[in-house]
């Protein structure tokens, strides 16, 4: 395994009764999550989105369904003699939106990015791949900055095969592994060695549903010895991708029903714990989905209710086998998301129908709380629901502060604001899990703080966190994954300021270079994040 040296984290905690602050106006009470309306009009539909370590969302939608709602600033205009809708396009199809500020800024992209993927490099910069049309082989990429100069710089031709509909996974060395899409069994790296460009993959050949797929937007997830978990349609592989073998095959999940795109599951690794054990316990979760035939079915207008199953699965057991939960509603097209404190959001999507061009229905406007340490059972929490349906392209990710980042949401073919049963949805909001309630606010733990007041921390309700922000689309947070740290040592200092020793991952098969949020824990409650860069 290619180590790396090991940092102290040397983190100040201070447990405080703050002085309520002005809050904006808000919805429901804390014991539900509330939802906070940012922006009214992006411009654009948040088909995927990326955060940056420098607090900045990179969102984008494609170029090939007309003019968007935003224009490109300083008389920018794409010239695409390809482009299948509008071929001199002075509009934006891609914003940065800055969190702190809450403003948006548009970017120039000139190939089309439609269902397209993606990871960050560990220097901090987007590296964007595949779409359709024009940006089917393109490699786009994007590096933060903190002015309006940044934008998206591209690569024609970069990539070996066609990519629509396929994953992206960082890999401990730094590449991209980049795998599927449609009509394509293979894999390939970027960036490019002298080694063969692509790579066949039959497992993603014998999980294909002739006409409809089932195998797209595969749930990838870097296992802590370095090969890769591939999930697609009802069943997994575990995959050495140095070898290009297959070490173990996992079992369908019961009831073999479809869980990947069209019949739009979604997946999370579970938090990974134990960190320096010799072998440490690596569980998925995948959860929804469209039961068989649902795609065909919904031809004849008939909107088959959604999978409302979880199955979840010990990766590294020798024996490996899925067990089963039910959640509190059936969803389809829904975002799974790791929370700081390790527990699961799932948020989005519909209770009927299939991911495609006006194929949802029934919006499921309450986002779920998955506890993976919870009883068997009463795993579930409903919170309360938003007031705006995120249909078919639509998305949802974790920002620093704790927050759920949520927007999209356009079936059609091009923008459409009326007449339609869902319109297009341009609107940009946040969801404040239960944790962020004032009412926590004594148990809150902050970082590097010079403020003192009266509190009491529990040593052994520490935990120190790292969560690595996922390239989201489609239902899936890609490359998304959390560490629990834990604590070696709490060490109390004065005025309710403690001083907590954590010693962060090893090896880059458990954790590869890139920057991560990293946040304390107490009793559940988290902290506000902090960037910090593993190298």
């Amino acid at each position: 395994m290619p180590h790396y040296t090991s940092p102290l984290f040397i983190l100040f905690l201070q447990v405080f009764f703050a002085v309520q602050p002005c809050h904006r106006v808000v919805t429901y009470a804390a014991d539900g999550g509330w939802w906070e309306l940012l922006q009214n009009n992006i411009g654009i539909a948040a088909m995927h989105m990326q955060l940056l370590n420098n607090d900045r969302v990179v969102i984008f939608d494609r170029t090939d369904f007309g003019l968007s709602n935003i224009s490109l600033p300083d008389g920018k205009c794409r010239n695409d003699s390809r482009d299948l809708a509008v071929k001199y396009d002075c509009t934006a199809h891609s914003i940065e939106y800055d969190v702190l500020a809450n403003k948006i800024r548009p970017l120039m992209v000139q190939t089309d990015v439609w269902c397209s993927s993606g990871a960050v490099f560990p220097d901090g910069s987007l590296i964007q791949t595949g779409g359709s049309n024009d940006g089917e082989r393109m490699v786009r990429t994007f590096f933060p900055c903190n002015n309006s100069k940044c934008d998206w710089v591209e690569i024609g031709d970069a990539l070996g095969a066609k990519r629509w509909y396929s994953t992206n996974h960082i890999l401990p060395d730094g590449r991209q592994i980049i795998i599927g899409g449609t009509t394509q069994f293979n894999y390939e790296f970027y960036p490019k060695t002298s080694a063969p460009n692509v790579y066949s993959l039959r497992f993603l050949a014998e999980t294909n549903d002739r006409g409809i797929e089932n195998n797209l937007y595969p749930f990838v997830f870097l296992n802590y010895d370095g090969n890769l978990f591939i999930f697609a349609n009802n069943r997994a592989i575990l995959f050495n991708y140095k070898k290009d073998k297959v070490l173990k095959t996992y079992p369908a999940i019961p009831g073999g029903d479809p869980r990947s795109y069209p019949s739009t599951g979604s997946a999370v690794l579970l938090p990974l714990k134990n960190l320096w054990a010799a072998t440490i316990e690596a569980e998925v979760l995948v959860c929804g989905g469209a039961p068989k035939g649902s795609f065909y079915k919904v031809w004849k207008r008939n909107f088959v209710k959604a999978l409302d199953t979880c199955a979840r699965i010990k990766i590294n057991d020798r024996n490996p086998q899925w067990t089963m939960e039910t959640m509190p509603t059936a969803r389809v097209m829904g975002d799974m998301t790791l929370l700081p404190n390790g527990n699961v959001l799932i948020i989005n999507g519909a209770g009927a129908g299939t991911a495609g061009w006006e194929y949802g229905r029934n919006p499921v406007l309450n986002p779920v709380l998955y506890w993976p340490d919870g009883a068997a059972g009463s795993r579930f929490q409903s919170l309360n629901p938003s007031t705006i349906p995120r249909m078919y392209h639509s998305a949802a990710i974790l920002l620093r502060d704790g927050k759920v980042l949520v927007g999209g949401s356009n079936p059609h073919e091009g923008y459409n604001f009326t007449g339609v049963l869902f319109p297009t949805e341009l609107r940009l909001e946040a969801f404040s899990p239960p944790y962020l309630g004032k009412e926590f606010n004594y148990l809150r733990p902050t970082i590097v703080s010079s403020t003192a007041s009266q509190g009491k921390l529990i040593a052994d309700s520490v935990s120190v966190t790292m969560v690595a922000p996922s390239f989201t689309t489609h239902s899936f947070a890609m490359n998304h994954r959390l560490l629990v740290l834990g604590n070696e040592k709490v060490t109390y200092v004065g005025t309710s300021t403690y001083d907590v020793q954590v010693t962060t991952p090893g090896y880059a098969e458990l954790a590869p270079s890139s920057y991560y949020m990293l946040y304390v824990v107490h009793q559940y409650i988290p902290s506000l994040g902090i960037w910090v860069k593993i190298s």
